[in-house]
């Protein structure tokens, strides 16, 4: 597998809030199940994410004039909150700094991209944007796993399944619905499924989890 995390339930969800912590926290056993949803809406992205130990990120982009910036609408684009500026520059740094690693325990990181814009532009800037990055994340390679210390992966508006089926090199992977899950979609292409939490629970994480719902969730973690 490519990731452990099998599946990403969006509503609850575990987010950051900008709780300052020292860099050595880095170094700690990385959180599972702990994702930063719209992390951009921190008040220290990215930074928060990873000193709390953060499995996953998440975040929204843009394209806009050759480039992707990040924000939860057009109305919160800045010029200088790109993906770059934001996530994959730090993200770099880190990596160099900490001998090819993220975490100094040397856990992979996930920075889920959710399209907002029209798929096909978008993901052809991103790539040009990730092709710098190259060491740092996870890719294929001829149709092999190279595994890195950053998996991107896209979520919103992504290229549709056909566009990657004779794709054997490519910086990315894909999020699943629910919908895939018989689909014997390889993890090389789709390693994770996310769910909308609401449209089958309406358990809200206080208290015990109702049986016929914990019941629902193993079955659907069963299918993975």
């Amino acid at each position: 597998m490519i990731l452990n995390i099998i599946i990403r339930c969006l509503v609850p969800v575990i987010m950051v809030f900008g709780i300052l912590f020292s860099e050595k926290s880095l170094a700690q056993n990385i959180i599972n199940n702990a994702h930063s949803h719209n992390d951009y809406l921190n008040k220290r992205p990215l930074y928060s994410a990873l000193e709390n130990n953060f499995k996953s990120i998440e975040v929204d982009v843009f394209l806009l004039k050759s480039d992707l910036y990040v924000g939860h609408n057009w109305l919160q684009l800045r010029k200088n909150k790109t993906i770059e500026n934001l996530y994959l520059g730090p993200l770099w740094k880190l990596f160099n700094k900490n001998k090819g690693f993220i975490y100094q325990n040397k856990a992979p990181l996930f920075l889920l991209v959710d399209i907002k814009t029209t798929a096909e532009p978008t993901y052809d800037i991103l790539k040009i944007i990730l092709k710098k990055y190259t060491p740092m994340l996870t890719r294929v390679v001829s149709d092999s796993l190279v595994q890195g210390s950053v998996t991107i992966i896209l979520s919103g508006n992504k290229p549709g399944l056909e566009d990657f089926k004779y794709n054997i090199d490519r910086f990315v992977f894909l999020d699943g619905r629910f919908s895939n899950i018989s689909k014997n979609i390889s993890n090389l292409l789709m390693p994770i499924i996310s769910i909308d939490w609401s449209d089958h629970f309406q358990w809200n994480g206080l208290g015990i989890m109702p049986k016929k719902e914990l019941i629902l969730l193993n079955d659907i973690i069963n299918k993975i």
